[in-house]
């Protein structure tokens, strides 16, 4: 409880410093929908009940990172670099849904998930006033860039989803080489900020969708990491993409991650020993 009461401050953190990374409101009822009416049976009418189709996925652990894990470590926490938040012009059930709204829920499944699987491990948010001192801010943007266009996977930049999209289905134990430059910008974030761990989200985007299901749906693609600062490392990676409709009446105007949740838990929990590369 103590932490999601961290995280519901860290939220209204974002809203106020604009946090790091790219905040895309992308829509053509952008305006009008954020000045919605709030919705009074929101959460009031039971479960919003979802069902999965199209998932695309690929998935990839470092065995000899993920072996040495230090459960006791101080893991760093960035908010997503880059979120695309889209919805259509007229959405009822829109009045919520932003970036930042977003990026919270992410955040909010995030912690639920990395304090179940590493009690001991010491969380530190990658935010000004927080991990990040405040006079840090400016270095905190230029750092989202840096991160960003990192050279990472078939020399492409680590924000490039094509690496994944033409691995779909494919899971696999793999200890990749970083270039030197995006190595050293790990081992200088552990250094700047003596962390051994950073979580970050480098891509999300969503698109809301009134026609999908009973009542509406919408359309997640993400790509979600995790390094070993210390080694300059990836830890693991995990692209992941779907559509998700609703069986019920119940809209969906929040805890859009929950479907991710399933997804990274099994990146938290899997048993690298029975891993078979497929």
């Amino acid at each position: 409880m103590k932490r999601f009461y961290l995280f519901l401050m860290v939220a209204l953190v974002l809203l106020m410093v604009g946090c790091a990374g790219s905040r895309d409101e992308a829509s053509s009822g952008e305006n009008s929908g954020m000045m919605d009416t709030p919705c009074e049976e929101c959460g009031k009418r039971g479960d919003i009940e979802l069902r999965i189709t199209g998932e695309k996925f690929y998935r990839e652990w470092n065995k000899k990172a993920y072996s040495r894990m230090d459960s006791s470590a101080v893991l760093g926490v960035f908010p997503a670099l880059s979120i695309k938040a889209e919805r259509p012009e007229k959405c009822k059930f829109c009045h919520s849904f932003s970036a930042d709204a977003l990026d919270f829920d992410l955040a909010r499944v995030e912690d639920s998930l990395m304090v179940r699987a590493f009690p001991k491990m010491r969380r530190e948010l990658m935010l000004p006033g927080m991990r990040l001192p405040d006079a840090d801010s400016s270095f905190v943007d230029s750092l989202s860039r840096l991160l960003l266009n990192s050279e990472f996977a078939d020399g492409k930049k680590l924000s490039d989803f094509t690496p994944w999209m033409e691995r779909d289905g494919v899971e696999q134990d793999i200890s990749r080489e970083l270039p030197a430059k995006f190595k050293n910008l790990l081992n200088a974030l552990a250094s700047r900020y003596e962390l051994r761990y950073l979580s970050i989200p480098v891509v999300l985007q969503v698109r809301m969708d009134t026609d999908l299901g009973k009542s509406g749906g919408f359309t997640w693609k993400t790509i979600w990491t995790m390094w070993d600062a210390r080694y300059g490392e990836l830890v693991f990676l995990v692209y992941s993409e779907f559509t998700a409709e609703t069986t019920s009446r119940v809209a969906p105007e929040k805890e859009w991650a929950e479907p991710f949740s399933a997804r990274l838990w099994k990146m938290l929990a899997m048993d690298l020993s029975k891993l078979e590369n497929h």
